[in-house]
């Protein structure tokens, strides 16, 4: 379960170093993992260079077909510990990337302090995937930035706000800038997540770009292969500002003095609540206020510049 678990992460991730961080693990250990799951099935699972990893068909298929089926493992468990653990709590959080860089891990350690028989589980969602979890009880409650209305069926709240940095290779011309107003970005190409997946992140960046003079082409990647072509091209992703704590090797996070922001929000299905929801939200909404995520307008607001 333990190999099964660390090959789920690096196919995920596409990344060893990444993988090692989510699993607090070295990357020695990771890649040591992988190898002795390679050996027990007698398949190669990934192909390796010094500068990428992917998949190979049986690693595809692999992942495709452990991922449910652990997911499902994982809530069978968790159900069967809630059972047996007299006044513990169990609860899943499905959340997009961008809300897993620093407000779930804030947002932590004032869970374990306020109710210390609460466990907590995060699964990584898409913004597309987060609301049939919801509804299909296989999360508890989702959280995200831009996510928009909570749709049918479910309820949500407004957590607070991110002000947005500028992420681009370490050779790109605004690398050593350390702070850049947005009109200075809008000479060059944007990457933003897909727009199939990631629907609310897409328009408000498209919405974002709309207001420069030149507006900027949006470029649709993931966020591994975001972060390749970030380190090949003279491209700029824009992020919540605390994504500049966990940047990948090569990758530089510049200051956006434009106080354009994005917005925090929870969503969770008022039918089948768990206890102690009330309180999950409240404390997201505290560690966002932590953050300083509730200055400046949103996007979608026209920005004012200042400066070159």
């Amino acid at each position: 379960m333990r190999l099964l678990r660390a090959f789920l992460v690096v196919a995920h991730e596409l990344s060893f170093t990444r993988a090692a961080r989510r699993l607090f693990l070295t990357q020695q250990a990771v890649s040591a993992q992988v190898r002795a799951l390679e050996a027990g099935l007698q398949v190669q699972l990934f192909d390796r260079t010094t500068r990428r990893v992917h998949l190979t068909p049986a690693g595809r298929l692999l992942r495709d077909r452990i991922d449910p089926a652990l997911q499902a493992l994982d809530s069978a468990l968790a159900c069967v510990r809630e059972a047996g653990a007299a006044g513990q709590w169990s609860m899943r959080i499905g959340h997009t990337a961008d809300a897993g860089h620093r407000l779930l891990p804030e947002s932590a350690g004032i869970w374990e302090r306020r109710e210390p028989g609460l466990h907590l589980r995060s699964v990584e969602c898409t913004e597309q995937s987060l609301r049939p979890a919801l509804l299909g009880g296989r999360v508890d409650l989702g959280v995200g930035i831009e996510l928009g209305p909570p749709g049918p069926g479910l309820a949500g709240r407004t957590l607070g706000r991110e002000r947005l940095c500028a992420v681009v290779g370490r050779r790109h011309p605004l690398a050593g800038a350390g702070a850049v107003t947005l009109s200075g970005l809008s000479g060059y190409d944007w990457l933003c997540w897909p727009r199939a997946s990631h629907p609310g992140h897409w328009n408000t960046l498209h919405g974002l770009a709309r207001f420069l003079e030149r507006e900027p082409a949006l470029h649709e990647a993931w966020l591994s292969l975001s972060h390749l072509r970030l380190l090949q091209e003279d491209l700029v992703m824009p992020q919540p500002a605390s994504y500049a704590d966990r940047l990948p090797r090569g990758l530089v996070a510049l200051t956006i003095t434009s106080p354009v922001t994005v917005a925090y929000s929870a969503l969770w299905n008022p039918r089948s609540a768990p206890p102690l929801l009330d309180l999950l939200v409240d404390v997201l909404a505290e560690s966002a206020v932590r953050l300083g995520s509730r200055a400046g307008p949103p996007l979608g607001s026209a920005p004012e510049e200042g400066g070159p």
